[in-house]
């Protein structure tokens, strides 16, 4: 960030939600789980480890009334929705290193271990967290962005080879999907489809930023108090544009450097041109075969049915 930015934002501090014996309790909690990880050293106590450091990491972060959290499944449109939003909220200046610079992703930041940067207010932040993280509130507004599962499979598939270390099939890629239970689409998305705590969520389809990019990011700025004219329209339509993010494409995605002497790390950046795919809407359903598509579907019926804004993903 440039001085200026780096000046409102210390500014803009004074102003974030932070209790003062929650991060207090915080650290101390991630201080006893890297005691207990140093001493059992066992894949458990490191899982427990991080959760305390992320909590650590959120609480430290705090939370403002004018926070837009783009929520999300991986391989939604997230990194599309943080562009539209910083384009929509700031100048647009692309004289950022990486995207996590003026869009802070705190689990990422706790997986480096180096504390997310402050950005001015409103601050964009990224989220890929459960519901259930969220259930007792949290002070700002949601933008949760869903797209087609059968697409999602295909992205995530490609994202794991290229980023995440995965050697296997799709074959087996798909069954992940399907039968996963560590972080799966299906169970993701209802609970923020239901949202029963009643938070302040914005819902955007992929398939209607693709089809209709204008009239949707507006929609995006109207339900996040964002005021807009025709050339900050036209700077948003020219940045989001899927050529320009492309030839942009290196300050968007995870870089090896970014985990240098970290140990355990789940990204591995094989491919860091392939990032920004193609995103296009459909190919989930060439790709997968008939068997494929029973399946996905008869999973569908039994989790997702009942909600129209997916009602054309089964």
């Amino acid at each position: 960030m440039n001085s200026e930015t780096t000046a409102t934002a210390a500014t803009n501090e004074a102003h974030l939600f932070k209790n003062p014996w929650t991060i207090a309790g915080s650290r101390a909690l991630h201080a006893a789980g890297k005691v207990l990880h140093s001493a059992l050293g066992s894949p458990r106590s490191a899982t427990w480890e991080f959760e305390l450091r992320y909590r650590r990491y959120l609480a430290e972060f705090g939370e403002s009334d004018d926070d837009i959290l783009v929520s999300t499944f991986s391989k939604s449109g997230t990194t599309w929705m943080q562009m539209i939003l910083y384009q929509l909220t700031t100048d647009g200046a692309m004289d950022f290193d990486h995207l996590f610079d003026i869009s802070p992703w705190v689990y990422y930041s706790a997986l480096r271990e180096t504390m997310p940067v402050r950005t001015p207010q409103p601050r964009i932040i990224k989220s890929h967290d459960r519901y259930g993280r969220f259930e007792t509130g949290r002070r700002g507004r949601f933008v949760f962005v869903v797209r087609d599962g059968r697409d999602v499979c295909l992205s995530l598939f490609h994202h794991r080879r290229n980023f995440k270390r995965y050697e296997g099939s799709f074959d087996q890629h798909f069954d992940d999907f399907i039968h996963g239970n560590e972080y799966n689409w299906f169970d993701h998305i209802r609970p923020w489809l239901e949202n029963a705590a009643g938070l302040p969520i914005t819902y955007v389809r992929f398939e209607d930023l693709k089809h209709d990019f204008a009239t949707t990011a507006l929609r995006v700025a109207q339900a996040c108090r964002i005021e807009t004219s025709p050339a900050t329209l036209a700077r948003v339509l020219e940045r989001c544009s899927f050529g320009y993010m492309k030839r942009h494409e290196a300050r968007f995605a995870p870089r090896n450097e970014h985990f240098a002497g970290k140990v355990g790390i789940p990204y591995l950046v094989r491919n860091a041109d392939q990032f920004i795919r193609h995103g296009k809407v459909g190919e989930g359903v060439a790709a997968l075969s008939q068997r494929q598509l029973d399946i996905y579907r008869e999973r569908f019926d039994r989790s997702l049915s009942g909600f129209p804004l997916v009602a054309d993903y089964r």
